[in-house]
């Protein structure tokens, strides 16, 4: 083979190569994970209508509003997040009483953050008994031993260990029917449910749902209370 053949050869791969990952950054994967799998299968088991959708590999690199595009969303106010929080001062280990867990997972928009004193109000109303030195929520270090999900994968059902859930109220103030999208137990997969459906099936399944206000709603959005 010729040295001018084989360099052409190398030109044309090359170029197929840079095609692909094009197509990759346009195109999610079609695969079906076990972990899909076993999602899916939790929804099943607890009536849950549901979808699993996966979205291409840029797509955390996107805007809100281009990744709602994406989705076919409403608007951003339907892309959800969970974040799992930990009482670092908790009386209790585990999460076997819902109304003083160690740890929450709670719903939130992606378009706005929590601020963590009004956590703090909620919880600590459930347990009037108790000092408020008991009582300090920050991002649990835990969080995939306890979930069984990566970082920004986090999926609300189907954790390692049942965790309580607290979604925002703001969530539960979107029309029934319209759907939301939560994290799907995959950084690529998206579940996609009604989230009233979603309160209902989940707490008749045996796990506790609490709806109350966890947002920031200050103007400048940074305080130091916000997680």
């Amino acid at each position: 083979m010729s040295k001018q053949l084989e360099e052409r050869q190398n030109s044309i791969l090359n170029k197929l190569k840079s095609l692909e990952e094009r197509l990759n950054n346009i195109t999610p994967p079609s695969i079906i994970t076990e972990n899909q799998k076993r999602i899916g299968k939790v929804c099943e088991e607890i009536g849950l209508e549901h979808e699993l959708v996966r979205v291409p590999s840029p797509y955390y690199t996107w805007t809100l509003e281009q990744r709602a595009s994406y989705l076919d969303a409403f608007s951003p106010e339907y892309l959800l997040k969970s974040i799992i929080l930990e009482n670092t001062e908790c009386t209790n280990t585990d999460t076997s009483i819902p109304t003083n867990s160690r740890y929450y997972c709670v719903i939130i928009q992606y378009t706005t953050k929590i601020q963590s004193h009004k956590i703090f109000k909620f919880i600590k109303n459930m347990n009037s008994n108790e000092s408020a030195k008991k009582f300090h929520f920050t991002l649990a270090q835990s969080a995939e031993s306890l979930t069984g999900f990566e970082y920004n994968a986090v999926c609300p059902i189907g954790t390692t260990v049942k965790i309580p859930i607290i979604i925002s109220k703001h969530i539960m103030d979107l029309p029934r029917g319209a759907p939301v999208f939560l994290g799907g137990g995959e950084v690529d997969l998206k579940l996609v449910v009604d989230i009233h459906s979603f309160k209902e099936k989940v707490e008749a399944s045996g796990n506790t749902v609490f709806v109350t206000d966890v947002i920031d709603t200050s103007d400048n959005n940074n305080t130091e209370d916000d997680i």
